[in-house]
């Protein structure tokens, strides 16, 4: 080690270093690359429609119509999604891989669908794009950890997969995975891990030399429920404790909401509640870290 990691160190870099606006790792702006196939599925499943719904108002016979239907059926797949017809059947209580399966429930979501919607040949691409940047949340689920190991890498850390690599190496980092499990990292170093999902993964483990650090990270631009539940689990991560002094755990947070949560003197009583319990973990482990962006790097600079 360079130097001795001094836990609110780190936490007071990342207090007076607020997270950015927009954090590059976190933005999806570029047109989706298969949005060409999303845009002729969706003008195939239109003309489908147009096709059951004139046959339907000329009284054609229903074995006609079937057939239609059936090839309906047989074009709905992963870029129907974005399709009005894809996303009303979200809205009738159902999901496209089923209705697809049933034709007797497909024809009476058409049926709905003719009757509350308006059908146009129009497929402007713009709304479908739209539709695939509303789900961009989606992807966020491992922009910390890539962010993270980017970092890591800056500073001479490599990524493995194996465990003979992690006993090699001096400086390495893993994600949790089938190979890096809970179950493993528990009986291979000898730590507890001790959450209370007992079988929980984190995100990382981070080998310095004879110290290994355990690390959990998360996003957060907003507050509220579900935002109160992952900050409940990183401020576990700060309050767990091992017997082998080489054993750290790092919580990593950012996102607009990090800023919120370590320089606010304003909010309600659970923005104070969750403050005052890192602080106050923080200050009794000193083997584990409450870090943002400008944190890390710091600390990952100091390993």
């Amino acid at each position: 080690m360079k130097k001795s990691l001094n836990n609110q160190h780190y936490f007071k870099i990342s207090m007076e270093n607020p997270e950015g606006i927009l954090d590059e790792f976190y933005v999806f702006d570029e047109k989706h690359p298969q949005l060409e196939k999303y845009v002729s599925n969706t003008k195939d499943i239109k003309n489908l429609l147009i096709t059951i719904k004139t046959l339907k108002e000329r009284g054609e016979d229903k074995a006609t119509t079937k057939k239609y239907l059936i090839e309906l059926s047989n074009i709905l797949n992963k870029f129907s999604n974005c399709s009005e017809f894809g996303c009303f059947i979200n809205a009738c209580d159902s999901f496209l891989d089923f209705a697809k399966t049933d034709l007797n429930l497909l024809g009476k979501i058409a049926d709905k669908y003719f009757e509350k919607r308006i059908l146009n040949e129009s497929i402007p691409e713009e709304w479908i794009q739209a539709i695939l940047d509303s789900n961009s949340s989606r992807k966020k689920s491992k922009c910390g950890e890539e962010k993270l190991i980017y970092i890591l890498k800056h500073n001479g850390f490599q990524e493995i997969k194996k465990w003979n690599d992690f006993f090699k190496k001096e400086k390495c980092v893993a994600k949790f995975s089938k190979n890096f499990s809970v179950k493993n990292i528990r009986r291979k170093l000898n730590i507890k891990l001790s959450t209370k999902k007992q079988n929980k993964n984190l995100d990382l483990i981070i080998k310095s030399g004879d110290k290994i650090f355990m690390c959990e990270a998360k996003h957060l631009n907003t507050s509220g429920g579900g935002q109160d539940k992952q900050i409940s689990e990183l401020i576990e991560i700060v309050n767990l404790r091992e017997n082998n002094k080489n054993i750290y755990y790092i919580a990593f947070l950012d996102g607009i909401y990090s800023n919120v949560l370590l320089n606010s003197a304003d909010g309600g009583s659970k923005l104070k509640q969750q403050q005052n319990e890192i602080k106050k973990y923080l200050s009794i482990n000193y083997n584990n870290f409450w870090v943002n962006t400008a944190g890390f790097k710091q600390l990952a600079s100091d390993m």
